[in-house]
Formats: structure tokens, C-alpha cells, sequence
């Protein structure tokens, strides 16, 4: 497995986010990871704006010292040469994609509640906008997490992008002996009975449909060394996230893995508030999966508007 050579990792309060770095320890072994960033961006508060933290106390100020005391803690003495920490000012959105373009990195790890009290409101706020617009993969992690991932639940639709976070899983459960489910959520609409069959012939065809979209997807995957067991259910209320979080617990699964864009039209759309809805609600880590690249002219678009163009 080597698909993540550079790996950044946003850090913005360290005694929460420090949590995540035997993760990225175990995920930079598995990917053979030449390069490793801790990031913390100091945002720049406009002048005159309100102090909306109450009397908690301020966070203590982070630094590149703080930071390289971090990587001195998780990572071993022969890998001091690929960490690179650093310390920028500005909008955190804006600085993490910018220094994610200008390093070429591979995979962006946040914590779900990145940003601070401010967007307490929405703790995934921030998580989630830099998964829309990253154009790279992200893995955005809960508060509370298992840095080892025994089984691995993949939403699939019949997608290029369901295919790509697939493989992405297989190589990760072949790394490290987790069990691999592609897990297919198909909807049940109303209105079959206008074709003269019953619920249940209805939905015996659409659970053959959706099998044979996983076969189809498994057949990309010739020669995988993961197990992989494919799962189907019906959704008969148009709300795919629910029965997803029901499949988390049920199969008590440790890591989601999922494509972050599908094809064009309503599947891309579904599929991309799925996404987002796991990245707020899972309580497991959800890595989105992009094929690198396809989000560049977003970036480059803001990178302009923020005065780089």
C-alpha cells in the first residue's frame, strides 16, 4: 500500500488533536509515508469582533516548537527527517487547502470539530468544507477513535468513485487483516403497485439490482488480497445515513471509507450528501475518498479570489 506519500495534519487546539496522531503514525507505516505536516493555522480575527467564547479560557498559544514537541512524542527518532511542522496565519478553510495544493499532499487529516467553540453549532462545519473543496482525499476523525480498524464499512453505489474507495479499503484491510463490507443502500420508491407487483417482488428486484452492482464492482477488484463481504438494505423513507449508522454498530465497524463525489446527476448529489451526513454524524473515522486532482480548478478558483491568482 502506498497511496499516501504526504500526509497533512490539521491541528488547531493540541490537547484534543494530539489524539490523532497515532493514527497518522499507523496510517503513514502502512502507506510508507515519505512526508508527514502538522499544520496549525492562526486565524486572524477581524478587528472589533465579538468574543463569542463566554469565560473559557483562551487556548494556549501553538508553535512550531509545540508542534515538532508533538512529533517527538509520536513518532520515532529515524522518522524526524519527514516531519515538517509549521505555523500560518489567516482563514483556516483558506490555509489548509492552499498549503495541502502547494505540498502536493496526498490525504488531509482533520479532527470533526476543527475550528474551534465558534462553530459549535455545526462541530463538523469546517471538517466537511474541506472535504468538499480539498482536492485530495480527507479522513476526518471523531473525538473518540480506535487507532486499529478490524472491520471496514463501504457505502457503494454503481460508481467510478465507489469503485476507487473499494480498492482503497481492500488495500487498507489487506495491510491489516480488517474484513471488508461493500455495503449497497438502495431505495425503495412508492408506486409499484401501478406495475401490478407487491412490495415484496419489488423490492426481491431491486436487492438482485443492487447484488449485481456489488458483483460488478468486486469484479475491478480481481486479485485483491482483503476479504470482502457484500451487504444490501432497502431504504423506504429516503434517508440512506440512518440505516448506515444502524450498519456501523450492527456489524460493530471501526473505519468508514467512502467516495466523496459519484457520477453526475442524482447519484453524484446522494452520494455527496451521504458523505457529508457521515462526516457529522459517524462515530467512527470517515475517509473520503477523491480520486487527487479532481477538485483543482475549485482551489485554484479560491486561491485567485483570495489574491494568489
Amino acid at each position: 500500500m502506498r497511496r499516501y506519500e504526504r500526509i497533512l495534519v490539521c491541528i488547531d487546539r493540541v490537547e484534543r488533536d494530539a489524539r490523532m496522531l497515532a493514527y497518522v503514525r499507523a496510517i503513514g507505516r502502512l502507506a510508507e509515508s515519505r512526508e508527514i505536516c502538522l499544520l496549525h493555522v492562526s486565524e486572524v480575527k477581524a478587528s472589533g469582533a465579538a468574543d463569542t467564547s463566554g469565560d473559557s479560557p483562551a487556548p494556549a498559544e501553538i508553535t512550531v516548537e509545540t508542534l515538532r514537541a508533538l512529533t517527538g512524542e509520536y513518532f520515532e527518532a529515524d522518522q524526524e527527517e519527514v516531519c515538517r511542522c509549521e505555523v500560518v496565519h489567516g482563514a483556516p478553510l483558506l490555509e489548509v487547502l492552499r498549503f495541502a495544493h502547494d505540498r502536493d499532499v496526498d490525504l488531509i487529516v482533520v479532527g470533526r470539530e476543527f475550528g474551534g467553540p465558534h462553530d459549535a453549532h455545526d462541530e463538523a462545519l469546517l471538517a466537511r468544507r474541506i472535504t468538499r473543496k480539498s482536492a485530495c482525499s480527507v479522513l476526518v476523525l471523531p473525538e473518540e477513535h480506535r487507532v486499529k480498524a478490524d472491520t471496514i464499512l463501504v457505502p457503494v453505489r454503481d460508481s467510478e468513485c465507489s469503485a476507487n474507495a473499494l480498492e482503497i479499503a481492500c488495500e487498507i484491510g489487506a495491510a491489516t487483516e480488517a474484513a471488508v463490507i461493500a455495503f449497497n443502500v438502495y431505495r425503495v420508491h412508492t408506486g409499484y403497485s401501478r406495475v401490478g407487483t407487491t412490495l415484496e417482488e419489488h423490492q426481491a428486484l431491486l436487492e438482485a439490482a443492487a447484488q449485481r452492482e456489488c458483483r460488478q464492482l468486486l469484479k475491478r477488484l480481481e486479485g485483491r488480497e482483503a476479504e470482502v463481504r457484500c451487504r444490501c438494505a432497502p431504504d423506504h423513507h429516503g434517508k440512506p445515513v440512518s440505516i448506515i449508522l444502524e450498519a456501523l454498530a450492527s456489524e460493530s465497524a471501526d473505519l468508514v471509507v467512502i467516495g466523496a463525489r459519484g457520477r453526475t446527476g442524482a447519484a453524484g448529489v446522494l452520494l455527496g450528501t451521504v458523505t457529508e451526513q457521515l462526516i457529522r454524524e459517524s462515530p467512527v473515522p470517515v475517509l473520503a475518498v477523491k480520486k487527487k486532482g479532481e477538485c483543482l480548478g475549485l482551489l485554484r478558483a479560491l486561491l485567485t479570489l483570495a489574491g494568489e491568482g
